[in-house]
């Protein structure tokens, strides 16, 4: 069932499901709206046997594989805490932004290969994209003696980051260039029910699935046994917000509006919105629509 304020409560059908999957989408530094609809899953007593991610929300995902989701706010502080531009960077990876290093410091911290390869971890599937043919591919995290290329390659986007890592001889970017709500995956798992998460409000349309599907719905049977947990609107913070409390504001809407869209409540706090004219609004904009035209010039055949 997709969100919608006139639907009954999830939380039973939730409770009721044999294995849950938790899907989470990106979204940049608007994935912090992730770390509250986790908490509120888990405090409702959700406990997700899959975890599928991509791009910014890989973060998240890696946190809650390893069970260090009682750190997830104080990793997403000291992420945003570091400075993320250094001209001298431009020497090192050709870019002057410093999320690779700044990834390698709070992963390390905040979950760290121990802790995601243990035993006692979630299984985790990262979503990336085959960059040499376009392709989506899924790797288990907790099989990578180092798993930390892995969720950097799910992340890899210009002009955010500038080499793409290889996996295997293959070189692989961004998993929300080709799916970027991979809720198939979920269910290929053996999940009789999953939890969507992603970051695009109700009222700016349908699901955003890629650059070339803007405007996804989920077909049935699948439709009816996944529960989606969104904005109501379009976030109020842009793609890389640094502003602590504004990354504050925007996890405490997505605990709340995790409560709603599982018990049926109603809060004000999850009515604001950003400006659709706003300039993060229109840098959103322009990038799927580069990310799309990129695509399709890669994928025309040559004369």
């Amino acid at each position: 069932m997709e969100s919608d304020s006139a639907a009954p409560p999830a939380l039973d059908f939730l409770r009721a499901a044999r294995r849950i999957g938790l899907v989470l989408s990106g979204g940049s530094l608007r994935c912090s709206y992730q770390v509250g609809v986790i908490e509120t899953l888990l405090e409702l007593g959700i406990r997700p046997a899959v975890c599928v991610a991509v791009s910014g929300g890989v973060w998240n995902g890696a946190a809650l594989s390893a069970g260090t989701v009682h750190r997830l706010r104080h990793y997403w502080r000291s992420f945003v805490r570091m400075p993320y531009l250094d001209v001298r960077n431009l020497l090192r990876e050709h870019s002057p932004y410093r999320f690779n290093e700044m990834h390698r410091r709070t992963f390390g911290r905040f979950v760290g290969a121990e802790r995601l390869r243990g035993p006692e971890s979630l299984p985790l599937w990262i979503g990336v994209t085959r960059l040499r043919d376009r392709q989506a591919a899924y790797f288990d995290a907790r099989t990578f003696e180092d798993p930390l290329p892995l969720l950097l390659a799910s992340n890899y986007v210009l002009p955010f980051f500038t080499h793409a890592p290889r996996i295997d001889g293959e070189r692989y970017g961004d998993g929300g260039l080709v799916n970027n709500i991979p809720y198939e995956k979920a269910f290929e798992e053996g999940c009789d029910a999953v939890v969507l998460v992603t970051m695009k409000g109700e009222s700016e349309g349908r699901l955003y699935r890629n650059p070339r599907e803007t405007e996804h719905v989920i077909p049935s049977p699948f439709r009816e046994r996944t529960v989606v947990i969104q904005p109501r609107h379009r976030l109020p913070q842009g793609w890389t917000e640094h502003r602590w409390p504004v990354l504050c504001q925007t996890i405490e809407m997505g605990r709340l509006r995790g409560r709603e869209v599982l018990l049926g409540e109603r809060h004000p706090e999850t009515e604001a919105s950003s400006d659709p004219k706003a300039v993060s609004a229109l840098i959103g904009r322009l990038l799927v629509t580069r990310v799309g035209a990129l695509g399709a010039a890669r994928r025309k055949p040559l004369p």
